[in-house]
């Protein structure tokens, strides 16, 4: 490859804080005017969540699978040039799956078929979404679990954040009027009881808040009983605003605000936990409701004009309602697990995702922006070492930031097509050695300047990035993990490249591949033996390899010393190579383990080709 074009990668931005991890997968094309529905599944741990689509002008919903596997979407918003951004946030799980809190927030971004992280916060969880015409991104963020204050981010275009403002409890809905208004609904206590719409004025350029600092209230706790609160608010074309109020009772409703504050009854008789609100450009109404209890979720559909009726459902005059989707084929589950909670239209055609690139730092303390992700022509990088191969799909990204030093690790989940063998992908990690081969430095004119050569370029190449071992749940990484999803732990941010690792080991006897052996921990030796493959093809051509040992469960988890297993007939964490059976053998010490579950890896060339997986009790 050309100087030029190795030097381009030299130049690497790092990043600082913390994402959510989030994984999606692709949909059919995407028509004009789509709706988009978060949905929650996994009320105690991590993934498994997704955004639906519906085409509204259909008399009945049919969802298909926009997004998948996130982690508790939540507010949902499109900026003027289509780009979709989902709120989520994650639980924070002692190593024994109980909630402690929430240890991050992210917003995710879907532009041109990519998805990726855009931006995160520490501690909070991330509830409502909104955009501006100016295309700045405002998020109200929970202090989850105490409630105390919602704060409301402003992060701009190229990702910079900003304290915009505070509200008092629980925020969950944020939206714009004509004016450039920016209200918020939420409740005004800890308790949920008093219910308070707050409006910000655009006083200032582009956006801040009312000149004494605080928001305006715009309807207070008069214009809400005590047991209810507001939940999400949109605009009708006209201006007026409609309030969604929840209560846990199932004898909620919407509430419709005049542009001058004057308050009526929309509906009364909603059942199942009014939320997300948004209008089509016919002027029909939807409404998610994630459910009561375990009574399924749906999606209503107010129609002007219309003529259809719910039982218990009472609507203003003029309108009717109907099930959009009664969530009785399966669509939807009872809040928590899977009941619909917000809801956007999209202004135009969206690009479905094909991959998504989504990062985790677990030891953020303060905001971050991934702010670009690009995608690469894997032809264009260079090339990974003779033992990696170049997947059929184009999986080669760019991924920088502008401020900042990482936390450590970040962690990068990449969901690929599910045509791809995950479990023969690698994440590799392009990154420049700057102690080697340093540019020569020297004064071109003692008068002038001191200038350094930059046609000696430091030592750069791909490193296979793929953990060898991670606890589920732990240092970032989900709960659940993703199909169709490879990870990759780094220190900074630069080129990446998934590709294909040729050598697959197979584990022999006496250990079982499908990970049922158990042993008596006072035997002396297990015989750890792998056979190997390389493009698919058993070989008799073996490289050298190394093992390595994890606990898994049973004691205290993580990598074990290879003092602790290494014998005398061994060499150091070097596989033998048996010629005569064509095959490698190690034999692991087994005494000094314990009782416990272990993962075994052996590796080529640093990249993990093949596991093991045996019990000793």
């Amino acid at each position: 490859m050309k100087t030029k074009q190795l030097l381009k990668y030299q130049s690497l931005a790092l990043v600082t804080g913390l994402a959510v991890f989030a994984a999606l997968w692709a949909t059919p094309e995407t028509a004009r005017g789509q709706m988009f529905v978060s949905v929650n599944r996994n009320p105690y741990g991590n993934g498994g969540s997704f955004i639906y689509q519906y085409d509204p002008t259909g008399p009945t919903g049919t969802p298909i699978t926009f997004l998948s596997n996130l982690d508790h979407p939540r507010g949902l918003a499109f900026d003027s040039a289509g780009n979709l951004f989902v709120g989520t946030f994650t639980w924070d799980l002692d190593s024994d799956g109980n909630i402690q809190g929430v240890s991050q927030a992210a917003v995710l971004k879907v532009s041109g078929g990519l998805a990726s992280t855009f931006v995160t916060f520490p501690s909070v969880a991330s509830e409502g979404l909104a955009t501006d015409s100016a295309g700045n991104l405002f998020v109200a963020s929970q202090n989850f679990p105490y409630n105390t204050e919602s704060i409301i981010y402003k992060v701009t275009p190229d990702g910079t954040v900003s304290t915009f403002g505070t509200v008092p409890g629980q925020c969950f809905g944020l939206r714009f009027d004509s004016a450039g208004n920016l209200f918020a609904a939420g409740a005004s206590d800890l308790t949920n009881t008093y219910g308070t719409i707050y409006k910000f004025t655009p006083t200032g350029a582009p956006y801040e808040p009312t000149p004494t600092g605080v928001p305006g209230v715009f309807a207070d706790s008069t214009s809400f009983s005590s047991t209810q609160f507001p939940s999400d608010v949109a605009f009708d074309s006209a201006g007026n605003l409609f309030v969604s109020t929840e209560n846990n009772l199932g004898n909620d409703g919407i509430l419709e605000f005049t542009p001058s504050g004057m308050e009526s009854t929309f509906a009364t008789g909603l059942a199942n936990n009014p939320r997300g609100l948004a209008f089509d450009s016919a002027g029909s109404l939807f409404v998610a409701q994630p459910g009561f209890s375990a009574i399924v979720g749906n999606l209503l559909k107010f129609t002007p004009g219309g003529t259809g009726t719910i039982p218990g459902i009472t609507t203003a005059p003029g309108f009717g309602v109907a099930y959009f989707d009664d969530g009785a084929t399966g669509d939807f589950g009872f809040r928590g697990n899977r009941g619909p909670e917000f809801l956007a239209f999209a202004p135009g055609a969206v690009a479905p995702p094909s991959t998504a690139v989504v990062l985790t730092f677990p030891d953020s303390t303060q905001p971050l922006t991934t702010t670009v992700v690009t995608s690469l022509d894997q032809n264009s990088v260079p090339l990974p070492s003779p033992n990696f191969e170049l997947t059929g799909s184009n999986l080669a990204f760019d991924i920088t930031t502008p401020t900042g030093e990482p936390n450590q690790p970040i962690i990068i989940a990449f969901t690929v097509p599910s045509s791809l063998d995950v479990s023969k992908l690698t994440v590799n990690h392009y990154v420049c050695d700057n102690t080697q081969n340093p540019p020569v430095c020297s004064w071109v004119d003692s008068t002038i300047h001191y200038e350094c050569d930059a046609q000696s370029p430091p030592n750069c190449g791909w490193v296979d990035s793929t953990p060898t071992f991670h606890p589920a749940g732990q240092s970032g990484y989900p709960t659940n993990p993703a199909q169709n999803t490879v990870y990759g732990s780094v220190n900074s941010l630069s080129p990446f490249l998934v590709a294909t690792f040729k050598y697959g080991a197979q584990v022999q006897q006496p250990i079982n591949a499908d990970g049922t052996s158990v042993f008596n921990a006072k035997r002396g030796v297990i015989p750890v033996t792998f056979k190997l493959t390389s493009d698919g093809v058993a070989t008799c051509q073996l490289p050298p390899a190394t093992i390595s040992v994890f606990r898994t469960a049973g004691g205290v988890v993580g990598s074990i010393d290879e003092s602790m297993y290494l014998l005398k007939s061994d060499s150091g964490s070097n596989f033998r190579i048996d010629t005569s059976k064509c095959q490698y053998v190690y034999n692991l010490g087994a005494s000094s383990l314990g009782p416990g579950t272990y993962l075994v890896n052996i590796s080529i060339g640093g990249s993990v080709a093949g596991s093991a997986t045996f019990a000793l009790k």
